[in-house]
């Protein structure tokens, strides 16, 4: 079972191919049938629904529904016949708006309520099946809460969020297991099933995934054969100028912490995003693929925007949309929009990047009358403002 999230990133540019190799790896280990999690529309749903055919798995999920008439977009459930035993698997997606609150606008999608999805289709997935399992892609948190509230269900398998169980845990009459995220572990449930169907017990634990061990040739010519590809493909990327789509967002979407990108910044700050784009700061990505330097952490830091975070999961994968030294590289995270560095920047903030080392001949005072966006537009606001005031 996947349990959501095998999808790669938003950007089809960056993550597509990627995705179609981790497709071809589930189909080869076996996957019978899998949740909808949000990273799963990011490139549609006419590609997930042709993705799900090359996997030859099942796709279960109660509350995606279309606009147009409410109807399911995915069949709610799915019933296997195991050694005798009939198992139903209800598909569950959490409905928190920052997660799918973009999908909504970009999809003629909404997601509805997983509790009430749950409520729904319990009962009938409970008469049909002797042992019924949630594929709940909410979380650990909502998925103890969902066993607490609806006793009904033998089994919760929670995906969502980077938290888990080391041994499956017993919640009233429900056994719940999480392994955690990025196919760092995988979780194993083993349930003694009685003459009349029943559980009579269980045994479940997380395991961490290492690379240590016999590498499956078949799956390690997959990864080799996409990785050369990447590299090729984001060489090519990384010497022209990147478009990106313009992805409507919502306050709720964008509410959580973290950096939101030059495209969520020209919402209000058009003229200067303008004034940025024919900065070398627009261009700074692109200059690294002079060395083949696109994926070295030593370059990252200065030609991206918020690598931090990406270093923290120790990774060198940087999303598109973060590419290049943008607004929140030198004023501060969106999300502190207010609380960040004020115009013009000082010059402690210039001299991260900009080094002896690195920019031997760099000077502030010159470099800020090149830049000058903040400050420039600002007059000409207040000046277009006061003759406006006057003529009135």
């Amino acid at each position: 079972m996947d349990l959501g999230d095998y999808f790669g990133n938003r950007m089809p540019t960056q993550e597509k191919k990627r995705t179609l190799a981790v497709i071809d790896a589930m189909r080869m280990m076996g996957t019978g049938v899998a949740a909808v999690g949000e990273r799963e529309l990011n490139y549609g749903l006419g590609f997930l629904e042709d993705t799900v055919k090359r996997g030859k798995f099942d796709l279960v999920c109660a509350n995606l529904r279309s606009k147009r008439d409410s109807s399911l977009v995915f069949p709610p459930y799915v019933i296997k016949k195991i050694a005798g035993t009939r198992i139903g698997f209800l598909g569950l997606l959490d409905d928190d708006p920052r997660k799918v609150g973009v999908f909504e606008q970009l999809e003629d999608i909404y997601v509805s309520g997983y509790m009430e999805a749950a409520q729904n289709y319990l009962p009938e997935l409970r008469a049909k099946s002797d042992v019924v399992v949630a594929l709940a892609h909410i979380g650990l948190g909502n998925s103890r809460t969902l066993a607490e509230k609806l006793p009904g269900f033998d089994v919760i398998l929670a995906g969502h969020g980077t938290d888990r169980t080391p041994l499956a845990e017993k919640i009233g009459e429900t056994i719940v297991v999480k392994s955690e995220s990025k196919s760092s572990a995988l979780g194993t449930l083993l349930l003694g099933i009685d003459v009349n169907n029943k559980i009579s017990g269980f045994e479940g634990q997380t395991l961490t995934l290492t690379k240590a061990g016999k590498v499956n040739p078949d799956v390690d010519r997959i990864v080799k054969t996409c990785e050369d590809q990447e590299k090729m493909r984001d060489k090519l990327l990384a010497r022209r100028k990147i478009e990106l789509p313009n992805i409507p967002r919502r306050p709720e979407v964008v509410a959580a912490e973290g950096y939101l990108g030059w495209e969520t910044c020209k919402t209000c700050h058009g003229a200067i995003y303008e004034k940025w784009s024919t900065d070398p700061h627009s261009q700074a990505f692109a200059t690294l693929a002079k060395d083949d330097k696109w994926n070295d952490p030593a370059c990252l830091p200065c030609h991206t925007t918020g690598y931090e975070l990406a270093a923290q999961k120790d990774s060198v994968d940087v999303r598109p949309e973060m590419w290049n030294v943008q607004c929140e590289a030198c004023h501060g995270m969106g999300t502190h929009h207010g609380r960040g560095v004020a115009s013009p920047v000082p010059e402690s903030v210039c001299l991260k990047c900009h080094t002896a080392q690195w920019s031997p001949k760099w000077n502030y005072q010159e470099a800020l009358k090149k830049i000058n966006h903040g400050r420039d537009m600002m007059v000409t606001r207040n000046v277009a403002a006061a003759k406006s005031e006057g003529e009135e």
